[in-house]
């Protein structure tokens, strides 16, 4: 088992609140839930005064590469109804509005575990939520980056409602191998709940208030070698 950091014994204390009762995907009847975390170290080419620009499909090659004992983590953030917010104790917190997407990268000292809470609400009441929220690792051996995980809950100008959180949650399961989307990967998902306080009326389409996941990041030690989904990896491409 590897161990969270220490500081987080003492920020979860300080940074939870009472579990509050909650519709669950899980199952759970309740949920700790972390205020706002503090800023987050961003790194990389791609940060520079407190912002990151978002990774194009061809800029692969992190420059500079994440230090030795360390794994680069990129977080890309958009709610196409409200906003997202994404925190963690040690890691820090994340958030955006709107459709545009906003990205963010960052460093995560390898065999230790690290807490997330994503947070989705509506606007307006009555708007409803769409979070769409991918997590990626990068592999510097290719260069590659590993899909960890991904949130999304709405389709076009329907928001989410109970049906598409459902699907979500289930396609998540079919999908992940080891605890991971990627089986070429190093960081494993462990903990993996989603929540929601309820949907609107009949009449705005049963929508959602908001979407809750909470989950924690396994951030192994070892190097990762091959493309993603190889074969080599324990399952076919």
């Amino acid at each position: 088992m590897l161990a969270r950091p220490w500081s987080l014994v003492l920020a979860t204390a300080l940074l939870t609140s009472a579990c509050a009762t909650r519709q669950s995907g899980a199952g759970q009847k309740g949920r700790a839930v972390f205020a706002v975390a503090p800023p987050p170290v961003l790194v990389g080419k791609r940060c520079q005064g407190g912002a990151c620009t978002c990774r194009s499909s061809r800029d692969l090659a992190e420059n500079p590469p994440p230090p030795s004992g360390q794994k680069r983590i990129e977080i890309r953030m958009s709610a196409a109804f409200g906003k997202v917010a994404l925190d963690s104790p040690t890691v820090g917190h994340f958030e955006q509005e709107g459709r545009e997407e906003a990205c963010f990268y960052v460093d995560l000292p390898v065999s230790q575990v690290y807490d997330f809470h994503l947070d989705s609400r509506e606007a307006t009441e009555g708007g409803g939520v769409g979070p769409d929220v991918v997590i990626r690792e990068y592999g510097p051996a290719g260069p590659y980056w590993y899909d960890i995980v991904k949130f999304a809950c709405g389709i076009g100008d329907r928001t989410c409602d109970l049906d598409l959180a459902r699907a979500w949650g289930q396609d998540w399961l079919d999908q992940r191998k080891r605890g991971r989307l990627d089986p070429c990967g190093s960081i494993v998902v462990t903990g993996l709940r989603w929540s929601t306080s309820g949907g609107q009326s009949s009449q705005h389409g049963g929508a959602l208030r908001d979407f809750v996941v909470d989950f924690a990041l396994d951030v192994k030690k070892f190097e990762t070698q091959f493309r993603p989904h190889a074969s080599q990896c324990g399952i076919s491409s």
